[in-house]
């Protein structure tokens, strides 16, 4: 009875065994599977649409407005790029900025960018206007508008807080002088004769006249920092200057700067290409939204009457 009960255990074991080393292989074999079809798909590449930051570069052969409205020039401009425009004509409005502003221009042969600073700037000269490339689309706003949403931001500022001593004191080399000591000495063990007198100079000079300097810390490098930036960008808009939204700290080697997008481009904020919020370049410029691309012209082709 109990050789019948011992081989039925190990029956049940070898089973459960082989059945676990099966499932294990078939999970296995699952996971190879998976990844093996992944590595078959092909790249899925960007759709043309989001390639705005290259399509703001084209060349505009020619562009006539005799008297055109803003709104219809703003549309012509994203028909023509074949950029998505993004401006809102309400919040425009309310802040003086009319697009019935008439606009006249007569170029050729201009980039689109530089194109839409010219059209911004004729569209509202009193207001200053910016506009903020992404990869989908190009807004055009007001400052005001732009800093009502701030972006938070963390710079790794170590490296230009840290202080470098100035050796000033450095010990001299009198060269004479130690040959000097050495010929005195003679020999028989007198070499250490210069003892209590000349024994302290020896080949290097004691030279501690210099006092050090008083060189600030890094928590008032930092802070220097951080009050550079708010003298000589945008000062207004700071809340440590009387402003309402942006703020720049320095804070054990950080400065931690909350600030609209295009206040960020002035600190010298790199472009990473992996995260889209971080592709838009802000530009100043003065102007005023629709979502643009209605307009009827092809593309190249000037809007509105065109001179023969």
């Amino acid at each position: 009875m109990k050789r019948v009960l011992a081989l039925t255990c190990l029956t049940l074991t070898v089973w459960t065994t082989c059945a676990q080393a099966q499932s294990l292989s078939d999970r296995i074999n699952a996971v190879r599977e998976q990844r093996r079809q992944a590595a078959q798909q092909p790249q899925v590449q960007p759709p043309e649409s989001l390639q705005i930051p290259l399509k703001i570069r084209k060349i505009i052969d020619e562009v006539f407005f005799d008297q055109s409205s803003a709104q219809d020039v703003f549309n012509w401009w994203s028909s023509t790029t074949d950029i998505p425009l993004v401006i809102d004509w309400n919040a425009m409005e309310l802040e003086g900025i009319d697009p019935e502003q008439p606009i006249t221009l007569d170029l050729k042969t201009v980039p689109a960018r530089l194109l839409l600073d010219v059209l911004i700037h004729q569209t509202s000269p009193e207001v200053d206007l910016i506009y903020e490339v992404t990869p989908w689309y190009v807004q055009v706003m007001t400052k005001r508008q732009a800093n009502r949403h701030p972006v938070l931001r963390v710079y790794d500022v170590a490296d230009m807080v840290m202080t470098i001593p100035n050796f000033t004191n450095a010990p001299s080399f009198d060269l004479s002088r130690a040959l000097s000591n050495t010929s005195r000495g003679g020999g028989g063990g007198s070499g250490s004769s210069g003892g209590g007198g000349s024994g302290g100079s020896g080949l290097f000079g004691n030279n501690n006249d210099g006092e050090d300097e008083d060189l600030p810390t890094k928590d008032e490098s930092g802070q220097n920092l951080a009050d550079m930036i708010r003298e000589t960008i945008e000062p207004d808009i700071w809340v440590g200057n009387g402003g309402e939204f942006s703020s720049v700290r320095y804070y054990n080697g950080r400065l931690i700067v909350n600030a609209p997008m295009y206040i960020h481009r002035q600190i010298g904020i790199p472009v990473v290409t992996a995260n889209a919020s971080n592709l838009g370049r802000v530009m100043p410029a003065r102007s005023g939204s629709t979502v643009g691309g209605t307009g009827t012209p092809s593309p190249n082709k000037p809007f509105g009457r065109q001179r023969r």
